[in-house]
């Protein structure tokens, strides 16, 4: 449990398939001791109900399409990781399936693989949901993740779209970890609810593209809520940002659009470098206890335009800031619809 621990935090995350039992989905002498078990690879058609207990490693294999039963709660033993090279599903909105474990790896969806998950709630996972470089386009939608350290992980070329979906963090953590999402292909959120504590929120690396709608991620003391470094395209709107260092924080990326937010933070939002853009800043309320906007570095071309603001500028020797279109009073508005 502690390598898993380091490997995910170090970014070389699980290995693709683990090396763990050889047994199949007739379950070798696991099932056969208790027939909700699984372990291994799994082939063909499953369905696990109420009771299904993973046992280690669980692989869906790229033959196989497993189905969530309504209301069905899964445990497994600590330390185990689901892999899926295959089809995972649920159809569950109308009554939550759970997949909640002491302390395991999480859901992992490997290159092919394709996660379709509707009404699941997944408890304790390093990782709430990883899309590996090369999985299918997948959906979480109507759920939860709840105590992640890394609630959505996207790699390079993959996608997830995340729906009315509530996602928490640990409160405390243990020496040497770190709490972030993580978003390196393309994460799209809408109504999402995301509770970063004292942590890091969403973090769009080099080449991520983040599209965040009608959600609020907020913290305690937290540090950045969404932040990019490198990010290919950063797009919030109608979303609320409060409890944090830095409600918005803008690295040297390309693009970005804000729009009908709202940033309560100790800097509402951080320019430290942005590309040719477009690059827009609108309908927008930023408050600050130190400053509304933090700006420095190597700018493209910025439209600040009807933004409310509550104190100044911290320039920290940076450029002087573009023309900035405020607006007399808060917008009504720029918060999740």
């Amino acid at each position: 449990m502690v390598m898993l621990r380091r490997a995910l935090l170090l970014g070389l995350v699980l290995p693709a398939f683990g090396a763990c039992s050889s047994s199949s989905s007739d379950g070798g002498g696991t099932e056969a001791n208790n027939p909700l078990a699984r372990a291994g690879e799994l082939h063909g058609a499953d369905t696990w109900k109420d009771g299904t207990v993973l046992t280690g490693t669980v692989t869906i294999a790229k033959d196989a399409t497993v189905e969530i039963a309504l209301g069905a709660k899964v445990s497994c033993a600590e330390g185990a990781t689901l892999y899926v090279a295959g089809t995972l599903r649920a159809k569950a909105a109308a009554s939550h399936a759970k997949i909640t474990c002491g302390k395991w790896g999480g859901l992992v969806v490997n290159s092919g693989g394709l996660a379709d998950l509707e009404g699941v709630e997944l408890e304790n996972g390093l990782v709430g949901i990883l899309a590996e470089v090369g999985a299918q386009e997948s959906r979480f939608a109507e759920g939860a993740i709840l105590n992640s350290l890394k609630p959505f992980v996207v790699r390079k070329g993959s996608k997830l779209t995340v729906t009315n979906v509530k996602a928490t963090t640990p409160e405390k953590l243990a020496p040497g970890e770190t709490s972030q999402a993580d978003v390196e292909g393309t994460l799209v959120a809408s109504r999402l609810d995301y509770d970063a504590h004292a942590s890091e929120g969403i973090s769009v690396r080099p080449g991520g593209d983040l599209d965040l709608s009608d959600s609020t991620i907020h913290g305690v003391n937290g540090a950045d809520l969404v932040s990019a470094y490198g990010a290919k395209k950063v797009k919030l709107s109608y979303s609320t940002f409060k409890g944090s260092h830095c409600g918005i924080h803008i690295e040297p990326s390309e693009s970005f659009e804000i729009d009908h937010v709202t940033s309560e933070s100790i800097f509402g939002i951080t320019i430290y470098g942005s590309g040719a853009g477009p690059n827009t800043v609108k309908a927008s309320n930023f408050t600050g206890s130190s400053a509304w906007l933090d700006f420095a570095g190597e700018n493209g071309a910025i439209t600040f335009e009807d933004v409310f603001t509550t104190g100044g500028e911290l320039l920290n020797g940076g450029p002087i800031p573009p023309t900035i279109k405020k607006a007399t009073q808060p917008v009504a508005d720029a918060r999740p619809r």
